[in-house]
């Protein structure tokens, strides 16, 4: 089973869990750190590599439009010429993150048609409710209008919600936000993924037995707690 297939159906909390029993260095590392919006509550989680972007939403560009159109046209190209699976990260740089929007059904059906499985930004999402099915999203706020949304570079290193990410990095993400998995990682992940669910799952056991009285706990605890 390849790491997608396992990451398929694991949220971000259980992953992080595992990541500290695999490298206890990771604790406190290695993931989101502020608050994210979910273009849709029922979204599954997905993974992929690592797209990135930067744009600027709070003051209008001072390139010209052929400037720009060129620009978006690489981006597509960029897009086109990645590895699969692939999601894009995309950072607002702007003074003001968030104050219009690129994201809404438009580039969400583009990156989709694109074969991407997702995309993360701290900037703004639209169209709540009408997006295409299939792709995740993840936004830093829901804004109707587009401002002065242009992309300003691709294929850079980013960072949004506190999480730094580069070309090319394994990202998984679900509506909780979104981890790094570093690359030494991936092949010991799967078993690490299913010792933190029967740890869990062990220690729910416990706390939902008849009698469970603080003694009974504390023993749980004790063998919950070796990693």
């Amino acid at each position: 089973m390849s790491i997608f297939e396992t990451l398929a159906g694991v949220d971000t909390g259980t992953l992080c869990n595992a990541m500290i029993v695999l490298d206890p260095s990771l604790r406190g590392r290695n993931y989101t750190l502020d608050a994210v919006v979910a273009a849709n509550a029922e979204m599954p989680p997905f993974t992929g590599y690592a797209l990135t972007a930067k744009i600027v939403s709070d003051k209008p560009t001072k390139d010209s439009h052929d400037t720009m159109l060129a620009r978006r046209f690489a981006y597509y190209r960029y897009l086109q010429q990645a590895r699969r699976p692939s999601l894009v990260v995309m950072e607002d740089c702007g003074e003001r993150r968030g104050m219009g929007c690129i994201w809404g059904e438009i580039q969400v059906s583009i990156h989709k048609a694109m074969g991407l499985v997702g995309a993360v930004t701290n900037g703004a999402i639209r169209d709540i409710g009408t997006l295409p099915a299939g792709i995740g999203l993840l936004g830093g706020n829901v804004c109707p209008g587009s401002g002065f949304a242009h992309m300003v570079a691709f294929d850079t290193p980013v960072s949004v919600f506190g999480l730094p990410v580069s070309p090319g990095d394994l990202v998984h993400a679900d509506r909780h936000g979104c981890v790094v998995i570093p690359a030494g990682l991936a092949d010991a992940l799967p078993a690490a993924i299913a010792r933190v669910a029967q740890r869990e799952q062990t220690f729910l056991a416990a706390l939902n037995a008849p009698g469970l009285d603080a003694d009974k706990l504390a023993a749980a605890w004790r063998v919950f707690e070796v990693k």
